[in-house]
């Protein structure tokens, strides 16, 4: 189960990335290993949840790894990757929504995020 997970989170194109940018190597390098470092508490965190679920339920591996596919499915690709969403629009004056923004830019409006938006 743990190494499916971990095989479906690839970094080699990052580490490409790094390698290439030349000036700034170091800096490449850092967010990196920030980026790798925040994966793995991810996939600790996604264990964890697995786990908690499959002993109370009585879930088997083959129903999560069904649901991972379906949900790879969603965006019409199985391709272990999500498509992301094109931005929300502000219900006050309708312009395009920053995602790490609590409220519009360009009105002020508060604006509720879904906690699952890519």
């Amino acid at each position: 189960m743990r190494g499916n997970l971990r095989s479906m989170f690839r970094l080699t194109d990052l580490d490409t990335a790094a390698v290439r940018a030349g000036g700034g190597l170091e800096r490449e390098k850092i967010e990196f290993q920030k980026l790798k470092a925040e994966i793995e508490r991810l996939l600790m965190i996604t264990e964890a949840l697995w786990d908690i679920l499959a002993e109370k339920f009585d879930l088997p591996e083959e129903e999560l790894l069904k649901r991972i596919h379906e949900i790879d499915r969603s965006d019409g690709k199985l391709d272990g990757r999500v498509a992301p969403e094109p931005p929300s629009l502000c219900p006050k004056c309708n312009r395009p929504l920053e995602k790490k923004r609590p409220y519009c830019m360009y009105c002020g409006q508060p604006v509720a995020r879904d906690p699952f938006e890519r």
